[in-house]
């Protein structure tokens, strides 16, 4: 493990011991430390192509999970043999079922053979809080329905069934399925969902800045019951849209939107945000779900001495054992 599961301190006879500097008394402390053994930090990123796009970009997607500490990360586009050299350089162990799609644990993690081999990864990760079912998926890429907003809501039936939307909408139908599968062998643990979905999410397209409108295959986690943890975080897609994909793609080139998500089933969100490099002109509003990494960064093509090594933000979230 990269670093040491928390533990509880016997204080002995004390009354008293420190947290942060700061004395408290011993219930109060043994209280903060159960809060903090059942929080967990995700990081779910797509790393562009293993990286192939920026320069020593092995080199900076290793600083980014050094400075997170996450106790999961959920890769994608790990062109083959990304995610296993970020499990080496992050001291993380890794399961991965195909050349797409990672999950990285800093403590024991097993994979979980699924019939979901291209587009997503399964595995039971030991945590500090529990055991988790972890998924990594990368939907289809194609028919990538924003490209159509002009049309929407009118033609949506149309749109809808594009074969890259219904190829999505089967394959998080078959994520689902393979998760009841698995929670009826494993027993009612938890779920975490996450990765880059390539497709938007109806709490976004809510009738204010977007049209209303349901897209299917983010529509059927939330309808399964799984908590959307960056719009539980900041619930007006107005103030914070959380455009995930692309920053660093002009508005003329690429429509922005936010297609990369943590679902969490049975879990509580604290906190979520989007990690990444903030566009290089005023083309970005501000979005205080946003988290600047590394500066400004350059749009495509002058991309490659960008410090945050991608074209998709990161999601952050943290989350904890509902109480």
């Amino acid at each position: 493990m990269r670093r040491p599961q928390d533990t509880i301190l016997d204080t002995g006879s004390s009354d008293s011991q420190s947290i942060n500097h700061m004395t408290v008394p011993v219930e109060e402390a043994f209280t903060e430390k159960l809060r903090e053994l059942r929080t967990l930090k995700l990081f779910s990123w797509n790393i562009w192509f293993g990286g192939r796009e920026i320069t020593d970009a092995h080199a900076k997607q290793t600083a980014v999970l050094n400075a997170e500490e996450a106790d999961i990360v959920f890769l994608q586009e790990c062109f083959g043999t990304a995610g296993q050299q970020l499990g080496r350089s992050t001291g993380m162990t890794v399961a991965q079922q195909d050349y797409d799609c990672a999950v990285l644990s800093a403590s024991p993690i097993r994979l979980l053979k699924t019939d979901t081999t291209s587009y997503a990864t399964a595995a039971l990760v030991q945590t500090r809080s529990g055991d988790v079912l972890a998924w990594s998926v990368h939907l289809a890429a194609w028919d990538y329905g924003p490209y159509r907003s002009d049309e929407l809501p009118q033609n949506a039936r149309e749109v809808f069934a594009q074969p890259g939307e219904q190829k999505r909408t089967a394959e998080a139908e078959q994520v689902l399925a393979e998760t009841q599968r698995l929670r009826t062998e494993l027993g009612d643990i938890q779920v975490i969902v996450a990765g880059d979905f390539n497709v938007p999410s109806g709490l976004d397209w809510a009738g204010e800045h977007r049209p209303a409108l349901q897209w299917p295959a983010t529509q059927k986690f939330l309808d399964a019951g799984y908590t959307d943890a960056f719009r539980s975080a900041h619930p007006d897609p107005v103030q914070a849209p959380g455009l995930s994909w692309s920053q660093i793609e002009t508005l003329e080139n690429e429509p922005r939107d936010r297609i990369d998500f943590i679902f969490v089933l049975g879990m509580e969100v604290i906190s979520a945000d989007h990690l990444g490099g903030a566009a290089d002109d005023a083309d970005a509003p501000a979005d205080p779900g946003f988290t600047e990494y590394g500066g400004t960064a350059q749009h495509i093509p002058h991309q490659r001495e960008n410090a945050f090594p991608s074209d998709h933000l990161a999601v952050r979230a943290t989350i904890r054992n509902r109480e």
